[in-house]
């Protein structure tokens, strides 16, 4: 497993969030942030997952940067005239 670090400089506590445990982590080699459940050892890396807020998200990852960014610059080819 890749070096993960509890966020807020290793400070952030580990949160019992639905009757599970939850930890805010900080993977310094790629400056992501992530939910780490702590009973099941795995890490949703999603930017939106919150475990009491968006539990529909856990697991899922979000697309790479590049192809957020193509789907952002791709317009729409709708026409502006009836």
């Amino acid at each position: 497993m890749r070096e993960v670090v509890p966020a807020c400089g290793g400070t952030e506590p580990i949160s019992v969030i639905n009757g599970r445990r939850w930890q805010y982590v900080f993977e310094p080699s790629t400056g992501r942030h992530g939910y780490l459940d702590v009973d099941n050892d795995l890490i949703t890396w999603h930017r939106l997952f919150h475990p009491a807020h968006c539990p529909e998200l856990e697991m899922c990852s979000e697309p790479p940067l590049p192809e957020r960014w193509e789907a952002i610059k791709q317009p729409e080819e709708q026409s502006l005239y009836w």
